[in-house]
């Protein structure tokens, strides 16, 4: 058998353990989440209803049918880019941009294949969104935003995008040896700007962020960050209920464009104390070191990946393997690559997930060490809902189980808001899991809440 011909099959077969791998995990996990209906964990007894767990059920189960369907239909579109024919056939398509320089055709390639993909995948998209999420009460969006928000990204990919490409491109062809190493440097720099750029001019394209009103909330925050010796420009809230019922909290930036963010959705459904607990969590991240690490590790694995497509750009059996005639053309030799290369490091995601976890696990150790003497927990009749302004910022009152320390009780409270599913399969959630799950989170709490 020819180095190409192995080459190729060597893909095909590690591409179906993938698949059949991630399929056979997601079935698994569905049946084990199947048979918890009606049936609330003991861990929750008291604080979820029967209700509330089930319909936390079905919306997993709904994701899982979606999620088959969106695997198969994504690895059909991946064969049918790898498949030798299809690369020759874009090469070919290529031939009307005669005149242009070799970099320059390399753009255009990876740009036809970027619009070409987005257009295909547009349909799941859209069932996801005006579909799946409608049908459980997550989506916001309408049309307008939809059509609007994926104009405002094609334009931002553009104007961000393309000379990322002439650069990266003219580094691997014209940059020598060691162009793995420059693009490395390039990449991390880059990475660094879009770092200081994307909560100033980025994210503000998409979404409105306000100052966060002065009152309790802001002077709780505030007092908070001044506590963990915390430096922000300031705290904003962005309207995610535009688009989604789902939330979220986090700070972005680095130096002087550091940010504390909060969805809108997130105030109406936390108490003071709660979203205080969440903050600890995002500070404990910083604190602890997770994100430089987390950059250092991104680092080293772009050096990696760059020395690695170093050596395989040049290897003639890849451009015959998927039947790419113009072997100078390193554009779609690392396009190749960049298809393919999920197959062959797909086992690599569970250790970053398990090192997700841990860095997790040390965050909300941190949170309790910040906010548990404060902890008070607020009770309000669960029935009675909170109405207020989409523009105006309101802390909801929160439906907190008496006992509860903040953490804990607003870990539940997002549970209950986003349908998470609190007691996945064990071997499902080591797979795909970058944070540990409710029920493991809540007996982790349980423990330091003992001195543990």
């Amino acid at each position: 058998m020819a180095d190409h011909e192995i080459v190729l099959l060597t893909f095909l077969v590690l591409f179906a353990v993938q698949f059949l791998l991630g399929r056979t995990l997601a079935l698994i996990n569905a049946n084990y989440i199947a048979r918890q209906r009606g049936t609330v964990p003991d861990a929750l007894a008291g604080s979820v209803s029967p209700e509330e767990h089930t319909r936390s059920v079905d919306y997993a189960l709904a994701r899982t049918r979606f999620g088959h369907v969106s695997a198969l239909y994504g690895a059909g579109l991946t064969l049918v880019f790898v498949l030798p024919w299809t690369c020759f056939l874009l090469s070919l398509s290529l031939v009307w941009y005669w005149g242009l320089s070799p970099i320059s055709t390399g753009v255009a390639e990876i740009c036809l294949f970027t619009l070409i993909s987005m257009a295909l995948g547009l349909p799941l998209e859209i069932y996801e969104t005006f579909w799946l999420e409608a049908r459980f009460g997550f989506n916001k969006t309408t049309a307008r935003t939809f059509w609007i928000d994926k104009i405002k990204g094609l334009l931002v990919s553009a104007v961000i995008g393309i000379p990322f490409l002439y650069a990266i491109l003219a580094l691997i062809m014209f940059g020598g040896p060691l162009w793995w190493m420059w693009a490395t440097l390039f990449v991390i720099a880059f990475q660094f700007l879009m770092m200081l750029l994307f909560p100033l001019i980025i994210a503000p394209l998409f979404n409105k962020f306000t100052p966060l009103p002065d009152g309790e909330l802001k002077t709780s925050l505030e007092e908070l960050a001044r506590k963990c010796d915390f430096a922000a420009r300031g705290i904003f809230v962005v309207d995610g209920s535009r688009r989604s019922g789902h939330s979220n909290a986090y700070f972005t930036g680095i130096g002087k464009s550091r940010r504390i963010v909060l969805y809108d959705t997130l105030i109406q459904q936390l108490s003071v104390p709660q979203l205080t607990a969440v903050l600890a969590h995002e500070i404990g991240h910083y604190k602890k070191k997770h994100i430089l690490k987390s950059l250092i590790l991104s680092s080293l694995l772009t050096l990696a990946g760059f020395y690695v497509l170093s050596l395989v750009l040049d290897w003639v059996p890849l451009y015959q393997a998927f039947a790419i005639t113009n072997r100078e053309d390193k554009a779609l030799g690392l396009l190749v690559c960049m298809l393919i290369a999920g197959a062959f490091t797909f086992w690599v995601g569970p250790l970053f997930h398990k090192l997700s976890r841990h860095y997790e696990y040390q965050a909300d150790r941190y949170a309790f060490e910040q906010v548990a003497p404060a902890s008070v927990p607020v009770v309000a009749p669960a029935s009675v809902p909170v109405v207020a302004p989409a523009s105006v910022p309101v802390v909801a009152p929160a439906s907190v189980p008496a006992g509860r320390d903040a953490m804990s009780s607003a870990l539940l409270n997002l549970y209950k808001e986003n349908l998470s599913t609190a007691d996945p399969h064990p071997a499902y959630s080591a797979w795909h899991y970058s944070h540990p799950t409710l029920l493991e989170r809540l007996r982790f709490l349980k423990r330091l809440a003992r001195g543990g």
